[in-house]
């Protein structure tokens, strides 16, 4: 299952520490350096034979990719071998998603955030909107609606051209109607729901952002004048943080859907190399907790996980184009570092999620029951 030049290191011990539980745990696995190929799974839950999703009558398919941004030339900016070969390893991942949406049905892709690596885009005639998105997801079964939510290089450049490429529908496929929105998908033709909530998590937590910017800055990929058009934005997102938390609050409040899921780019919990957002910790989590969140999907780290605290599951998948590291957790259930995507496949009472790497092999999969409206 693991498939050829796959190492995986046996019998760490992870002792609890902050974001504990009350017993340490051992896990099976570490991932200490960018572009290392293992797996982390929990040593008392080994992971199982994977088989790629297939095609299901009555079913709803869809796809998240995130930390996508890299074209054919716009990542060599930082001159290491993870970046430099980030373009190629992108056009891989699009080619394996693209094959398995045309042979699941896929019906939507949700972009997770990093859409346009490093400083965004500047307009809505910025040539990276074809050389990153346009070229590289071209297959008919591509050819779906993409529900985006911003990130932060995103941020960095012009966050309010990704918001007027959508409402000029210069593509239709890209829906980016505000910072943050929501959507309801029919699943099949049984009368159920699912409700997708995309939040900006970049505008909940503004001084993570922009020491994320400083570091980048630092290390000369993004340039120093976007320090000030990042700052001359602050009263717009300040404005849009309080609203933002209303908004989220009220909409869950009122969602009636069988299944709910939050997207945003910045992960709640995360072994990576970023970790966890301690602000979305303590503004989001308890949100996500009170009205039945089923899952909340994310990216921000360069890797993927399935993390799970207090009902709510917590799915990362920031590995679009780069390789980062991750490392266990109390509440990890998986964790890789091979470049992919996530699947999704809503069918009557369960979700099924399979994480899938460039290579088109799945590597680890989760199935997750309904729990609202029962």
């Amino acid at each position: 299952m693991l498939g050829h030049g796959v190492r995986v290191l046996v019998g760490l011990t992870v002792v609890a520490a902050s974001l504990a539980v009350d017993a340490p745990l051992e896990y099976t696995g570490r991932c200490d350096e960018p572009g290392e190929t293992c797996l982390i799974t929990r040593a008392d839950n080994p992971l199982p034979l994977v088989e790629l999703p297939k095609y299901r009558d009555n079913a709803l398919s869809f796809a998240s990719i995130g930390d996508w941004g890299c074209g054919p030339y716009n990542c060599v900016l930082k001159p290491d071998p993870n970046h430099i070969s980030a373009g190629a390893t992108q056009k891989a991942v699009a080619g394996v998603m693209a094959q398995v949406a045309e042979k699941t049905g896929v019906q939507f892709v949700l972009a997770v955030g990093d859409n346009f690596y490093f400083h965004g885009v500047q307009d809505v005639n910025d040539p990276l909107f074809d050389s990153v998105w346009r070229d590289r997801f071209n297959q008919p079964s591509m050819n779906v609606p993409w529900y985006v939510t911003l990130g932060n290089h995103d941020h960095y450049g012009n966050p309010e051209a990704q918001i007027d490429y959508s409402k000029a529908g210069f593509d239709k496929r890209w829906i980016l109607p505000n910072y943050y929105y929501t959507t309801v998908r029919d699943v099949g033709s049984n009368g159920k729901q699912l409700q997708l909530v995309f939040v900006d998590t970049v505008i909940l937590d503004e001084g993570y952002g922009r020491t994320l910017l400083l570091e980048k800055i630092r290390e000369g990929i993004v340039q120093p004048e976007a320090l000030a058009r990042y700052d001359s934005r602050f009263h717009i997102r300040q404005k849009a943080a309080s609203e933002q938390l209303l908004w989220l609050e009220e909409t869950l409040a009122q969602s009636t859907a069988d299944w709910l899921i939050v997207i945003g780019h910045y992960p709640v919990y995360s072994g990576g190399e970023h970790g966890s957002t301690f602000s979305l910790v303590e503004l989001v989590k308890p949100l996500l907790e009170k009205y039945k969140v089923d899952a909340y999907i994310s990216g921000h780290d360069h890797n993927h996980q399935h993390l799970q605290h207090n009902g709510v599951q917590y799915y990362v998948s920031g590995n679009g184009c780069l390789r980062g590291i991750v490392k266990p957790l109390p509440m990890m259930e998986f964790g890789a570092v091979d470049p992919g995507f996530m699947h999704h496949q809503v069918d009557g009472d369960v979700m099924i999620t399979t994480w899938i790497d460039m290579n088109g092999r799945a590597i680890y999969s989760h199935t997750l029951k309904q729990k609202r409206n029962v």
